[in-house]
């Protein structure tokens, strides 16, 4: 499993880190914070603005400052005082003093500031986006049941006054070399789950079990049409999904990422959402959803945000295999475990348990002293897998 089992990890095996939110209301939330934002820094002329607040009851108007000679007219002192008509008193003063203007128009208000912005990962948030589980989705792909959802998601976050959740969604678009390994393994356990649906299909004539849900074919390309469709803004990562889904993120100020993938999870992201979790009320009023508390999660396990990345690494990736970790594993856990037997079975390497790794790496980076220096922590790593390479030759 390596890293992709740390998800199922947060969500069974840290209940006080995963907390139920509604989205719609934390984006009414936000706009209404960035509303009193905007409004403290508003430049006194804006006062002035249409619909702005007036001065307080009482409170006489500021006027434009006079030029002597004219407060000369009012006090007695030098300057004109023969004008009788009020009009042609202030015409006078202007042509005679050209710096005196009338106060510049006020600008015109500020547009409204838009509400929460999430960006949505569409490679892990697909079978939510699609509708969900439905019982004819093994006869083919339910377009007009897929239209009517995102229809009422959309409309859903459309909430009136700029108080509404912008959805973003990043569908992947190409597949690196370094994951084509990880990309035949899913393809593989796509193949066996679609070999026992057609088995229960023909022989009991019934829909399957919803544990074995599979997307239809093409939904990626259909879903990005509707989408478009209801004005939805749509991009396309190049090469590593993830990465360029978590530079997107950063780079354009995000509220949030809502997806279901352990690696969002570890790159510190600041507001982290289960797509898998993600559900619309029949009214449309209300969406909710599982929030990850990542720094929750840090303080159950003992670590640090920070170390989270050679965390991950230590779980095992597409770059570095569990299996190639698997001794290191088993040298955590130590001969005393009582899984220590399972370590060679049949003549085959055993992996131990998931959450049981999880815990164990989380032990040994928070033991570290220091986890930046990485030639010192390759070598205690990777010290078993050498001796197994020796023994070998």
């Amino acid at each position: 499993m390596g890293v992709q089992g740390f998800q199922e990890f947060l969500e069974k095996r840290c209940p006080g880190a995963v907390v139920p939110v509604d989205l719609l209301k934390l984006a009414r939330t936000v706009s209404r914070q960035q509303q009193q934002h905007q409004h403290r820094q508003l430049p006194p002329t804006a006062a002035l603005a249409p619909g702005a607040p007036r001065a307080a009851r009482g409170s006489a108007p500021l006027q434009p400052p006079l030029p002597p000679a004219a407060l000369g007219s009012y006090s007695g002192g030098a300057g004109p005082t023969r004008h009788h008509h009020p009009a042609h008193h202030f015409h006078h003063h202007g042509q005679a003093h050209p710096g005196l203007h009338p106060p510049p128009p006020p600008p015109p208000p500020p547009p409204p500031l838009p509400g929460a912005r999430v960006l949505v990962d569409a490679g892990s948030a697909l079978p939510r986006l699609y509708g969900g589980y439905q019982t004819d989705w093994v006869c083919g792909g339910q377009w007009n049941a897929m239209l009517g959802y995102l229809s009422a998601l959309c409309q859903a976050c459309a909430y009136p006054g700029g108080d509404g959740l912008e959805l973003v969604v990043m569908f992947p678009g190409g597949l690196g070399k370094d994951r084509l390994a990880e990309w035949g393994r899913r393809c593989q356990a796509e193949r066996q789950t679609a070999q026992l649906i057609v088995g229960h299909v023909g022989n009991k004539g019934t829909p399957p079990p919803r544990a074995w849900f599979l997307p239809p074919a093409c939904l990626s390309h259909c879903v990005r049409l509707a989408l478009i469709r209801f004005r939805v803004k749509v991009f396309q990562s190049l090469e590593d999904h993830h990465l360029e889904v978590v530079a997107f993120f950063r780079e354009n100020g995000f509220h949030g990422l809502l997806a279901h993938d352990s690696e969002y999870a570890l790159y510190n992201i600041p507001s982290y959402y289960s797509s898998h979790a993600l559900k619309l009320s029949w009214n449309g009023k209300n969406l909710t959803t599982n929030q990850f508390l990542m720094q929750e999660v840090a303080k159950q396990l003992g670590l640090k945000r920070m170390n989270f990345p050679i965390f991950a690494a230590l779980l095992g990736n597409h770059i570095l295999p569990d299996e190639d970790l698997a001794a290191f594993h088993w040298s955590l856990l130590g001969p005393e475990h009582p899984l220590a037997s399972l370590k060679v079975r049949a003549h085959q390497l055993v992996l131990p348990p998931c959450d049981v790794v999880i815990k164990a790496v989380s032990e040994y980076v928070s033991s570290i002293k220091d986890p930046s220096n990485l030639d010192v922590v390759g070598k205690d790593v990777f010290k078993q897998s050498q001796e197994v390479l020796l023994i070998r030759r």
